[in-house]
């Protein structure tokens, strides 16, 4: 197993990516050297009936699996509290995306997106038996990262969301490569009973309405016990429209002649088609067995249903199409459901803590698209002729060449972790544990061709109109021993050390091939598995300047794990090995003595060696989707995060990252080529974002304006920048760069808020993703400007 043993600085463009951040950032630099080496002068509060807010709120966070405050945590992490996910109406996936600039994404819908962080993008195309993620998602103490299906959690009653970017796979293992991102949720209370709903409604300009209810309960049973109910029903109005249309057919009859047919698709004709609907509830138990012993069990369940798409299709070539518009000729559905139990328990043990942290989860999504214009790519070749005239007859001509695309999952994942961590003041810090986890996913993606020819051959997977079939199940189970080792070599000085040994166990069995005996393309069966071991490590050292300022430099590892292909050729192998990152990272934590300003941030180089990169490409010898270890790449940054309150009632907050991430070498891929020092896919150099709270007095109520706006950069489609024998082609195309503007105002009043919004004011098209194949000219968007009004009431 190769490792990445040196990181080669540039001093030129570490520069240039410092400056640049910086200047992007507006504020960074200036209020570095303020922060850091001089007092701040501070406005006073002013004397009115506003909302008094003194100092910024203090978030505790578990980043390194212990409760500790933000500003004391030597390592690069952005969270949103409670009270930052309320204040900026957080509600989904997309929705907090947007305010870590550490994170970026590609998406073609709720629950379809991809995930990186620090710009450690392959541009791999979410394929199920391909590599997995390089940023694990975790839900509380269970890690449920999912190839190209991110877990799209309603965002209610969450206590909060930490990105805590860089390696993290010390602590939090396999795919905790370049950073990990955590929903923590609320736990239940058995001090006071608490009770609260929200009710939302909005518009959309040129969609439906939108409206969304959620409560939550907590029920002390007992001195020592209480209870957490959550729940909510959400329904989001469409804003694509799916118009009339038709599409033409290139076929070959049994005769060899060549024929054409229009389809229409005046049966899925529909405005405003892309609807969802998200209800789920959660409910906890928290009892304490005695002083010392805790437990908490708690139960998770979330069912999402779509219909329609996320994305239109302005460019189309057939120029019928425009904003917020497509031409789709099949249903367009997805079910998303999950299920997920967890127990946690806690004991206290004098000076050190013990935590067992178990959960299981069962995740069910069912999946169908039109794929008609892959037709359109191969128009007039092979599908035609395999498809009409090799196994037509006499009386079974081909009638159409539309495809539907229907997609089957079942996940599941059981997790086990046994940890011991210290608690005491003593200047020896640790946390060691086990961790063991089993996973599956049982796909089966069917490829379906109405208009086919029936041939007498044709059946060969026993289904009806089958063009081509994947049925497989991929099994991946780990197992890892890990540890954290924090000594304080005096009042100011410390060092950590941490370090996880690993052994993963990968399978995968099944099928793909031709529901038609194409020859050339054989039944590709697959029952293969292979083992994978080795260590990873940390180092941290840091340093408080005051009671209030911290710096550290860390030296750390992040991995994934190998897996398996479902087929192998001459360019690409049955298995494909680890990938890992190195990384090098120098960071602040400061914070005004009066709590008034606090400034974060780290500069950090990483490389990134054997990275794997998974596409279906016809140049690698196979009819399916490969991944292969290919080359080095190299990534230099900068982030920063800062809250300032200019008086007692009015709060600025900034937030940014720039990320210059290219190939470190050359990398040939079959007919694909990208010369060195071409620029990773899928992540913006620049993302930053900016708000403004203002608490302000409207007659006898607290009230509040709100701003905030926030910015993403131009990103590139694809990892090749050039195809085609001779390299001539560019493959790449431009993802636009993109800003929204959310407004928000309300009162509140005792227990009741009532607020206004608007959000996307500008009625921005974000570019989230793009076709990158050359038949599939579509783009995903995110949702145009929306109005609303929301009200909440707490019961106490």
């Amino acid at each position: 197993m190769k490792r990445a043993t040196t990181i080669v600085q540039n001093k030129t463009k570490i520069s240039l990516a410092i400056n640049h951040a910086l200047y992007g950032s507006v504020i960074a630099g200036s209020i570095l050297s303020t922060t850091i080496f001089t007092p701040i002068a501070h406005a006073q509060p002013q004397e009115n009936n506003a909302k008094d807010v003194s100092g910024i709120e203090i978030i505790e966070v578990t980043s390194r699996k212990r409760v500790e405050n933000i500003q004391n945590v030597p390592s690069s992490v952005q969270a949103l509290s409670s009270s930052d996910l309320e204040e900026q109406g957080i509600e989904n996936f997309e929705d907090y995306a947007l305010l870590l600039p550490s994170l970026s994404f590609t998406s073609a819908g709720p629950g379809q997106a991809q995930v990186y962080m620090r710009g450690a993008a392959d541009g791999g195309d979410g394929n199920a038996s391909g590599s997995q993620p390089s940023v694990a998602i975790y839900l509380d103490e269970q890690p449920v990262t999912a190839i190209g299906r991110n877990l799209d959690l309603h965002i209610y009653d969450i206590e909060r969301i930490e990105a805590l970017a860089g390696p993290q796979s010390t602590l939090f293992g396999a795919s905790s490569q370049s950073g990990t991102l955590r929903i923590i949720t609320n736990k239940p209370d058995v001090d006071a009973f608490e009770s609260g709903v929200s009710v939302d409604f909005s518009t959309t300009k040129e969609g439906e309405p939108s409206h969304t209810i959620e409560g939550f309960v907590n029920l002390p049973l007992t001195d020592n016990t209480a209870i957490r109910v959550v729940g909510w029903n959400k329904h989001d109005g469409g804003y694509i429209d799916n118009v009339a249309g038709t599409h033409t057919s290139a076929l070959f009859t049994n005769g060899g002649e060549l024929s054409f047919v229009e389809n229409t698709n005046e049966r899925f004709v529909e405005e405003d088609f892309n609807t969802l609907d998200n209800s789920g509830l959660r409910a906890s138990l928290k009892t304490e067995i005695n002083n010392d012993w805790e437990a908490v069990l708690t139960a998770i369940y979330q069912k999402q249903e779509t219909n329609g798409v996320w994305y239109h299709d302005p460019d189309a070539p057939n120029g019928e199409v425009g904003d917020l518009e497509v031409q789709r000729f099949n249903p367009e559905t997805m079910d998303d459901e999950f299920t997920q139990a967890s127990l946690t328990i806690t004991g206290d043990l004098g000076d050190t803590e013990l935590v067992y942290a178990g959960s299981l989860m069962e995740r069910d999504v069912q999946f169908n698209s039109d794929y008609s214009d892959y037709t359109d790519y191969y128009s007039t070749s092979w599908i035609q002729y395999y498809g009409c005239e090799y196994y037509g007859s006499a009386t079974a001509d081909c009638t159409n060449m539309m495809i539907a695309y229907n997609d089957d999952n079942k996940y599941e994942r059981d997790t086990h972790e046994l940890r011991l961590q210290s608690i005491s003041d003593s200047n020896f810090q640790f946390t060691i544990g086990l961790y063991h986890e089993s996973s599956s996913h049982d796909y089966r993606q069917e490829w379906v061709m109405e208009g086919i020819a029936k041939g007498p051959d044709f059946e060969q997977f026993g289904v009806p109109d089958l063009w081509y079939l994947t049925d497989q199940k991929r099994e991946d189970n780990q197992s890892a021993v890990f540890g954290e080792f924090t000594y304080d070599l005096n009042e100011k000085l410390s060092l950590t050390l941490g370090g996880r040994y690993f052994e993963n166990e990968s399978k995968l069995s099944g099928t793909s091939g031709y529901g038609v005996i194409a020859p050339g393309f054989p039944i590709i069966d697959v029952d293969t598995d292979i083992d994978d071991s080795g260590s990873i490590f940390k180092a941290n050292t840091s340093y408080q300047l005051t009671d209030n300022q911290l710096i550290y430099l860390t030296w750390s590892e992040g991995y994934r794990p190998g897996g398996i292909n479902r087929d192998e050729t001459e360019v690409v192998p049955r298995t494909y090995k680890a990938d890992f990152v190195e990384n090098i990272e120098l960071g602040w934590k400061t914070m005004s003595e009066d709590q008034n300003l606090r400034f974060n941030g780290a500069i950090y180089t990483m490389s990134w060696d054997d990275m794997q990169l998974t596409r279906y490409d016809a140049s690698f010898g196979s009819p399916v989707g490969l991944t292969i270890n290919v080359t080095e790449s190299s990534i230099i940054g900068i982030e920063s995060d800062l809250t300032y309150m200019l008086t007692a009632n009015l709060r600025l907050s900034a937030a940014a990252s720039y990320n210059q991430a290219e190939l470190a070498e050359d990398l040939t891929v079959g007919n694909n080529f990208s010369p060195e020092g071409t620029e990773l896919p899928n992540v913006p150099e620049f993302k930053g974002n900016i708000s403004a709270r203002y608490y302000v007095p409207v007659m006898t109520y607290d009230g509040y304006i709100q701003a905030t706006y926030s910015y993403v950069g131009e990103r590139q489609s694809d990892i090749f920048k050039y195809s085609g024998g001779d390299f001539d082609t560019d493959q790449r195309e431009d993802l636009a760069a993109y800003s929204i503007t959310n407004l928000s105002a309300g009162i509140e009043a005792g227990n009741w808020t009532a607020s206004i919004y608007v959000r996307n004011l500008t009625d921005e098209r974000a570019e989230l993703s793009k076709g990158i194949a050359s038949w599939d000219s579509t783009i995903t968007v995110n949702r145009p400007r929306t109005i609303g009004v929301s009200f909440s009431y707490l019961f106490e």
